[in-house]
């Protein structure tokens, strides 16, 4: 999101009399109150003429923004048009996406408080929602299709039926709400119409949909940050920016592992941290923004490593791989792969722009990785080798969210340019 804050200035209250008196040196002459013919007389300077004396500003400034602008100028020029799509209705940078599990359709959401739903076949609006006031950053329809599900980063959540119409249309209405404090995440139950959500007040929501049967796992004073569903489904991995890290069982809502930051391998408080969950097996992975990954059990903590630069996301690889390989990402553009059966590093990425920042991180297969940059590209890697496969560009800036529909080689993105595109992916072979 963009941040149009202006820098703070100090307020001083010249006027204010003991302020006056505070500054006031020993010896000075009084002050003749009744001496009206002698004013003082102040010279009015504009902030830039202020800039010039105190040699805060030059025309070499000048000439090293007006050089800026242009080379971001030239970039965005430069930049090739992949997508077979571009849907262009959003106003705002957009957060959320997400593609129909059987049909042609997907769901966006955005800063403008605005979600669509679009025919990715010709970007044609089918539905848009309009409950939401303030950004919609998560858009998801359940495993079968049957329901979607928006929520805003104020807490407010909405579920709509969808039913199919007879010209391909989908026929939405609303089947659930709530409002909760400021929403960190939220996303489906993989095999089930259960809803989860995680936010400020550190309690996860676990809703039945659409019943709206709802458990709560109780929070400790701290930010629910992340939150990613274990390869069974029965268990729910989370983390808070304390930098506790919890094991839920989603039937009981009992804690089966807890790593405080009392524990050794632990955290301490974070201001940055994501988790994973190994598809195949009880293999659970935490990392905080400074680099240092926490692996971990049902049992608890079995191993930390220290990444050579800072993270941002990470992602296991398919469980359908021989090799047991995890990537992570960095905002100053590195990629590292690590094998962690061994815990080691098996090799870095080579980024075809250095400093491209890496926003998310995505399995096309066993062994092809997806990177959505800061910069909009799409890079595809082979993890084993780390060298680069393919780039799709498209995007002029960051992008936030992506979706894959492996059966149609699809690709849904989304941008801080407003936009959202449909990509079609070369062949990735193994």
């Amino acid at each position: 999101m963009r941040q149009n804050t202006p820098p703070h200035r100090p307020d001083f209250d010249y006027e204010n009399d003991e302020f006056l008196e505070e500054i006031e040196l020993d010896g000075d002459p009084p002050v003749d109150d009744d001496d009206d013919d002698d004013e003082l007389e102040m010279e009015e300077v504009t902030l830039s003429q202020l800039e010039a004396r105190l040699g805060m500003h030059s025309d070499s400034d000048d000439a090293m923004d007006g050089n800026e602008d242009e080379e971001e100028e030239n970039r965005i020029a430069a930049i090739r048009d992949d997508a077979l799509i571009t849907f262009r209705k959003h106003s705002a940078p957009v957060f959320g996406c997400h593609l129909h599990p059987r049909l042609d359709w997907a769901v966006t959401g955005s800063e403008d408080d605005r979600a669509y739903v679009w025919d990715t076949n010709n970007g044609e609006v089918l539905f848009e929602i309009t409950d939401h006031k303030d950004t919609v950053t998560e858009t998801h329809f359940s495993h079968d299709g049957c329901y979607l599900a928006t929520g805003d980063i104020s807490g407010e959540l909405f579920v709509f039926k969808v039913n199919e119409s007879q010209d391909d249309r989908p026929i939405l209405y609303k089947v659930w709400e709530y409002s909760m404090f400021d929403m960190a995440w939220m996303f489906w139950h993989r095999a089930a119409n259960v809803l989860l959500a995680g936010g400020d007040s550190g309690e996860v929501y676990v809703w039945r949909i659409p019943s709206g049967e709802c458990k709560i796992l109780p929070g400790h004073s701290a930010r629910c940050e992340a939150g990613d569903l274990s390869g069974d489904g029965k268990k729910l991995l989370t983390a808070y920016t304390d930098g506790v890290v919890k094991l839920w069982d989603l039937k009981t809502c009992q804690v089966l592992m807890e790593v405080n930051n009392q524990h050794p391998l632990g955290f301490g408080e974070v201001s940055h941290i994501v988790v994973a969950c190994e598809q195949n097996s009880p293999f659970y992975l935490c990392a905080e923004g400074g680099g240092k990954l926490l692996f971990c059990t049902n049992n608890g903590p079995v191993n930390v490593i220290q990444s050579e630069h800072l993270i941002e996301c990470i992602a296991f690889a398919p469980s359908t791989a021989d090799l047991k390989l995890l990537a992570c990402g960095s905002l100053e553009g590195q990629i590292s792969i690590w094998d962690y059966s061994k815990y080691a590093l098996r090799t870095v990425c080579e980024s075809p722009v250095p400093f491209d920042g890496i926003l998310r991180l995505k399995w096309l297969n066993d062994y092809t990785l997806l990177a959505a940059t800061a910069q909009g590209k799409l890079n595809a890697f082979d993890a084993r080798t780390g060298s680069l496969k393919f780039t799709l560009t498209g995007h002029l800036y960051h992008i936030y969210e992506c979706a894959f529909k492996w059966e149609e080689n699809c690709l849904l993105t989304v941008s801080e340019d407003n936009t959202a595109k449909v990509f079609k992916l070369p062949p990735l072979g193994e």
